[in-house]
């Protein structure tokens, strides 16, 4: 059985409508902090959010990379772009992470593993300790605790619904 998602059509292109959404985030939220992966969704909510900062007078803008320390070498290359752009208050977080494998149900990664090899070294003024835990799951939430506490705040990315065709039902 297929089910559909309801979708509100308005007057509006979705560049515009995608702008809108976001200065509202900015008016909502003294606390804003996007979530880029290095991938082209997330980089384009971030390019979206860089606009929308500009117009609020509200650079730089804080931008969360979780290294997963197996990257691709052009992800590392981009998110040091990001890095070098004083528009951008990037926070590179390499701490150990556990990250399920899901090509095997054998085992699990940790990147940044304690006493390990790794992959490629460490990002000289990366996050390499913080007051976070090891699993994927809680990553975010507490990332949002350790960066704002109690106050009100927001976590913005990007991720298709195509990839998780059950991210559709979260709007």
């Amino acid at each position: 059985m297929k089910k559909f998602v309801n979708r509100l059509y308005l007057n509006q292109n979705v560049f515009e409508a995608a702008l809108d959404r976001i200065r509202w985030l900015f008016d909502e939220f003294d606390n804003l902090l996007v979530a880029v992966s290095g991938g082209k969704d997330s980089t384009v909510v971030l390019n979206l959010a860089l606009m929308v900062a500009r117009e609020r007078d509200r650079l730089p803008l804080p931008v969360l990379f979780v290294d997963q320390e197996c990257e691709w070498s052009m992800t590392i290359d981009h998110i040091r772009t990001l890095r070098d752009n004083p528009d951008i208050d990037l926070k590179w977080l390499q701490t150990p992470l556990e990250i399920a494998n899901n090509a095997s149900g054998d085992s699990d990664f940790t990147c940044w593993g304690e006493n390990d090899q790794w992959i490629r070294d460490k990002e000289p003024g990366a996050i390499h300790e913080a007051p976070i835990g090891r699993e994927w799951y809680q990553l975010f939430p507490e990332v949002m605790r350790w960066q704002y506490g109690k106050q009100k705040a927001v976590l913005l990315t990007g991720v298709r619904a195509q990839e998780a065709p059950r991210r559709a039902f979260l709007l």
